[in-house]
């Protein structure tokens, strides 16, 4: 009999426990190892004891019997599986999958587990069903010189590979196992033509992930196997969290009719392939199973994915270049959510480990039960269980500490985490704070977040980020002196604020701070109401706002040609309508475009509310429309009746009128109307 080791993890329904074996465990082991010998191998018992004794043997107990066990290796930085045996009366019920993740539980800050098997064994397919993947082919040592499948599974810890990957803005795309294939076996010349277009050069790489190399290992004619293995090499292999996929997986297929799953029983694969295309972060899903595609599509595009045929891959080049910065989704109003995180919120959000920063599980875990679970707060995309992010805040002196920010790992990671800052602003804002310090040792969960913080204007103070909220109109003058009131500005004052653009990226870096003499152009621009209800977030519509609209700090709206307004500068946002008539916003001016209503909306539709025929119909007049790109919007907290805002701008020298279009206003007359909607 083998004894229970206490304090072992325990499931209740088959009170099976699992467990470091300890020497009295020895004879159990041999015994049970016996049993496998067949596909085991020899191995001493000798050599058993030695690996007891280093605590490289975890049982699987059913009361005080032995019912399976892992045996392991631990050379250099990897986790060598030697032995894996589960009873033939306890198969089935997820032990294996147990004592695997438990070398995981206890060895997390190596980089994988690796094994060998061969082919012809039954053990063969069940190491995808595991979380492992196959890296080659190799040929067994033995007489036979038996077809092998070496695998293995990562823990998802950075190395030089996934660093490189963090760091290559090209857009990544997935390449699903009919595509390799086509390409590999030279299968459809077409599939090749697509990728060699000169407009791909350079801008894509191409990826494939777990499933997928799992598929293709199975290639059943072996030399065309062993070439398209040795072929993998020219692809990237995209990492991702198993549980997490795992999950996802299950949320997908749910999502699928049960009529079309049983009338095509791939879309089970297709549905993993496309979990570990989001929680890998890539962009694009390239299948020729049209079928997949049209099932799927709806859900990849919930979750910021594009799944493309190849041939159309070339033709959306562009609007994909930039999907990492200039996601459209976003939260206020939209189908994301921001909610107090539940009791176990460390088994809900372990998938937002910072991996890329080299924090262990563990150390994420002791890190969310040491925090306040009040002061969590979980961000949730709709009808998903898996959170998209979390922040947890307290506030010291003036400051807004933010010791948890993460994000899940997604092609909308990138935008979410801009927008969670953004988010914090308001935060402090709202509460009268003047900065705001991470003290989060490892944030960015899923997204590396050094890149985002700079372009968000942080700054690194004493080991922690600094975000600076300036709600005051300040001078040139009044800034140079980098001590303002609360604020200690000195970080950001590179160089004086003279220049148009030096003064627009003060303003970004410091929001809400606004410059009164920066030579910014300034603007009054009329919007219909629902507009800005969906561009602006002013007057809540009943309903949600498209998830195409909603986290995004840029969006765009078109006018009619005619004055186009000159940026850098400053909007306020004139809403009409049956509740308008007044000033209800304000934002930055980031850049205007002229040209072709259809050039224009499919250049940024996805950023705008207006549909090309709204485009089209305000500029039938020429046939030339204008695009304003525009961002970091404040909703008024007073907004400003047209009477008032007229009686300012005559106040200096010019006049409004109705606001037809777009109108210039001098800076005097901005700074009043701004500071009066926000009395301040």
């Amino acid at each position: 009999m083998s004894k229970k080791i206490p304090g072992q993890d325990h499931d209740d329904n088959r009170e099976i426990s699992i467990g470091v074996c300890i020497p009295e465990n020895l004879d159990a082991v041999v015994e049970l190892g016996n049993r496998f010998k067949k596909y085991l191998g020899l191995y001493p018992s000798s050599a058993i004891m030695e690996s007891i004794k280093g605590y490289r043997v975890i049982g699987a107990f059913e009361n005080e019997t032995l019912v399976g066990y892992v045996l392991f290796d631990l050379p250099y930085a990897d986790i060598r599986l030697v032995h894996l045996c589960v009873s033939d009366s306890h198969r089935s019920i997820g032990i294996a999958r147990k004592l695997v993740d438990s070398i995981q539980d206890r060895h997390g800050d190596r980089q994988r587990i690796r094994l060998k098997c061969r082919r012809d064994y039954g053990a063969h397919k069940m190491w995808p069903k595991l979380g492992f993947e196959a890296q080659s082919l190799p040929t067994g040592r033995g007489l036979g010189k038996a077809e092998m499948t070496a695998w293995s599974r990562s823990f998802g810890q950075p190395d030089l590979f996934s660093s490189a990957i963090e760091d290559d803005t090209r857009v990544q795309a997935v390449l699903d196992t009919n595509v390799v294939l086509d390409l590999v076996l030279e299968r459809n010349a077409l599939t090749r033509e697509y990728f060699e277009a000169p407009a791909l050069d350079g801008e894509v790489m191409y990826c494939t992930t777990r499933s997928i190399n799992n598929e293709l290992s199975e290639t059943k004619v072996l030399s065309q196997r062993r070439k398209v293995m040795a072929a993998m090499l020219r692809f990237e292999n995209l990492a991702s969290d198993l549980d997490l996929c795992e999950k996802l997986t299950e949320e997908v297929i749910a999502e699928i009719s049960p009529r079309i799953l049983a009338r095509d029983k791939s879309l089970g694969n297709d549905a993993r392939v496309l979990a570990e295309t989001i929680t890998s972060g890539a962009s694009v899903l390239l299948t020729n199973d049209d079928n997949a595609a049209n099932v799927l599509r709806p859900i990849a595009l919930k979750h910021g994915v594009e799944i493309l045929h190849p041939s159309q891959l070339v033709v959306m080049i562009d609007k994909l270049r930039d999907v990492r910065d200039d996601s459209p989704n976003r939260i206020q109003n939209t189908s994301f959510t921001i909610s107090t995180a539940s009791a176990g919120a460390d088994r809900d959000l372990s998938h937002l480990v910072s991996s890329f920063s080299g924090e262990s599980k563990p150390e994420f875990m002791k890190r969310i039960r040491s925090t306040s679970v009040a002061n969590i707060r979980v961000v949730h995309a709709t009808d998903s269980i898996l959170a998209d992010g979390i922040v947890s805040t307290w506030i010291i002196g003036n400051a807004l500490m933010v010791d948890l920010l993460r994000v899940r790992r997604s092609p909308l990671s990138r935008t979410l985490l801009k927008q969670l800052v953004f988010q914090l602003r308001h935060e402090a804002l709202e509460s009268g704070l003047a900065r705001i310090l991470v003290v989060d040792p490892h944030p960015g969960g899923g997204e590396a977040a050094v890149s985002v913080f700079v372009d968000e204007g942080a700054k690194q103070t004493n080991g922690n980020w600094t975000f600076e909220v300036v709600d005051a109109q300040l001078t040139s003058r009044d800034l140079a002196n980098g001590l303002v009131g609360d604020w200690d500005v000195r970080p950001w004052l590179t160089q004086t604020p003279e220049t148009a653009e030096s003064c627009a990226r003060l303003e970004r870096e410091l929001w809400p701070l606004k410059i009164l003499d920066a030579p910014l152009t300034c603007y009054i621009v009329p919007i219909r109401q629902h507009f800005a209800s969906e561009l602006l977030g002013y007057d809540t519509p009943l309903l949600p706002r498209e998830s195409s609209l909603g986290i995004s700090r840029r969006h765009v709206y078109y006018k009619a040609d005619g004055i186009r307004p000159q940026a850098p500068g400053r909007i306020l946002w004139y809403a009409s309508g049956a509740k308008g008539g007044q000033i209800v916003a304000a934002s930055q001016l980031l850049s205007s475009h002229r040209g072709r209503p259809e050039s224009l909306h499919a250049r940024f539709q996805k950023y705008g509310v207006w549909t090309l025929t709204d485009v089209n119909h305000h500029s039938q007049r020429t046939g030339v429309a204008i695009a304003i790109r525009f961002g970091d919007t404040e909703v008024l907290r007073h907004p400003v009746k047209l009477s008032e805002a007229e009686s300012i701008v005559v106040s200096y020298g010019s006049s409004l009128g109705q606001v037809p279009t777009a109108r210039a206003i001098s800076a005097e007359a901005f700074t009043e109307i701004y500071g009066r909607g926000m009395n301040r």
